[in-house]
């Protein structure tokens, strides 16, 4: 109990000395890191026996990012603070077009990051930076497309196949050296230079859309999930020597994507409420 105590009171003690509490909009664009690894199957491989032109092991990675973000921080005094964060986190999709088709990956995810803050305050402007954690949720999905098979007895002239990847919770860190200048006294504008590093290995997969010359082949069949499913981890099963239980999903290599990098941000600021040094309030 006296621990407790001692704790609301250390808190308490920082809030009796807080300069101003704020919230932020902002966006960016990032430079995502490059993953090197081998490649590997990201769809199932009865598939891609079903349909050749789509058998491929796949290599790709996401190039670029752009993100919005919503901040709200507390300056504990002039020069310590800390913010939390919410960002919308969007890859700029993976295009590869071919004489038969195309192939797209694409990303959608969401962050949230706690940060630490240093700034130092000067006359016409305010130099800081941030250090944190981050943790990321969110989906990938692989498209691939036929739009021209006509160039085997198949009938097969145009087909679909996509799938969506998941995977728990990510963690990672992130850091930042920006600049603030002040607008009026309740706004300011700010630029900061960031480094995001944060991971995304799918740990499941699934089939969210097929079709062949324009039919739906998940409206019209009942897939097993051996056919339709996906586990990403340490080992491999192709579909020519799986075994005759077709009620797990089909064990695929793992495989890791970058979603982090280096990028810039902008962004503005806006102060909700202010502690004189004298002690009075300003709403």
């Amino acid at each position: 109990m006296k621990s407790i105590l001692f704790l609301a009171i250390i808190t308490l003690s920082h809030f009796s000395c807080s300069q101003n509490i704020y919230g932020s909009i902002s966006g960016g664009y990032l430079l995502n890191s490059n993953h090197d690894q081998s490649p590997s199957y990201i769809v199932n491989t009865y598939h891609q026996i079903s349909l050749p032109w789509f058998w491929r092991q796949e290599n790709y990675s996401f190039k670029n990012s752009v993100h919005a973000d919503l901040s709200f921080g507390h300056m504990v005094t002039e020069n310590i603070g800390y913010e939390i964060s919410g960002s919308y986190l969007k890859p700029i999709s993976v295009s590869d077009n071919s004489d038969f088709g195309k192939r797209i990956m694409a990303g959608d995810f969401f962050q949230t990051s706690g940060k630490i803050i240093l700034s130092i305050p000067m006359k016409k402007f305010d130099f800081y930076t941030k250090l944190g954690l981050n943790m990321a949720n969110g989906k990938m999905t692989y498209l691939q497309t036929i739009e021209d098979g006509n160039i085997n007895s198949s009938g097969i002239s145009e087909a679909s196949l996509e799938y969506e990847y998941r995977s728990p919770l990510s963690f990672g860190f992130n850091g930042a050296i920006g600049m603030n200048v002040p607008i009026s006294k309740k706004m300011s504008f700010f630029t900061e230079f960031s480094f995001l590093s944060q991971g995304f290995s799918p740990k499941n997969g699934k089939m969210i859309g097929y079709s062949i010359n324009g039919t739906d082949q998940l409206a019209n069949n009942d897939y097993d999930p051996y056919y339709s499913q996906i586990e990403f981890g340490d080992d491999s099963e192709w579909y020519y020597w799986s075994s005759d239980d077709k009620s797990q999903p089909q064990k695929l290599y793992k495989h890791s994507y970058s979603l982090g990098g280096y990028g810039l941000t902008v962004g503005l600021k806006f102060i909700l409420w202010t502690k004189k040094k004298d002690g009075s309030e300003l709403p």
